[in-house]
């Protein structure tokens, strides 16, 4: 099985990264091949500057991005949540990578068609709200789970959320969290063999 992780923070130093490493490292020990996307160390624009209505300049790391997703069997995506959404870089990944003709496409009627089935994905964020709401109906991980990753044709199999980060933000719980995250690979090691 083939596993891609987007490390959604903008900040190399922070728990979200931390947490994004200690999977892929975990998930290569467990030997699954992986990739990675550091969107704290990626060199893109990602405002999508003309819509879909016209490329932009360079579409060499989008592309990139897109033949990864093509050879993933799974994503894990780890991001903290920001005003009730992720990073604006990550948004700007979704937007030049989750492209029409790639993840979806319309048809003459307008019925929209996923071309990304037969995948699977985790989103793995943390956030000073509580972990509650940011599960409940209209939320981060609900959108993420039918709106995002769903319309595309990728199926969310956790969606973990480390909330009251201000509130709490020991490294033990830091630490907890982390390896919960981990432990994930252990469903899909066993689908794997």
């Amino acid at each position: 099985m083939k596993i891609l992780v987007i490390q959604g923070h903008p900040d190399s130093q922070s728990l979200t990264h931390t947490n994004a490493m200690h999977y892929y490292e975990a998930a290569k020990q467990m030997g699954f091949d992986v990739d990675m996307i550091d969107l704290s160390h990626a060199d893109f624009d990602p405002v999508l500057r003309y819509g879909y209505h016209q490329h932009m300049s360079d579409e060499s790391f989008p592309k990139h991005c897109q033949d990864l997703i093509q050879a993933a069997d799974h994503l894990a995506f780890f991001f903290p949540i920001w005003w009730s959404a992720e990073p604006s870089v990550l948004k700007g990944w979704l937007d030049r990578v989750l492209t029409p003709k790639f993840a979806y496409y319309y048809d003459e009627k307008g019925n929209s068609h996923k071309l990304l089935q037969n995948k699977t994905a985790d989103v793995f964020t943390s956030s000073n709200g509580p972990a509650f709401f940011y599960r409940s109906l209209g939320n981060v991980i609900f959108r993420w789970k039918y709106l995002v990753l769903g319309f595309c044709g990728i199926k969310l199999k956790h969606g973990l959320v480390l909330g009251r980060m201000v509130k709490n933000p020991s490294h033990e719980r830091c630490a907890k969290y982390i390896e919960k995250c981990t432990k994930t690979l252990e469903a899909l090691n066993s689908n794997h063999q």
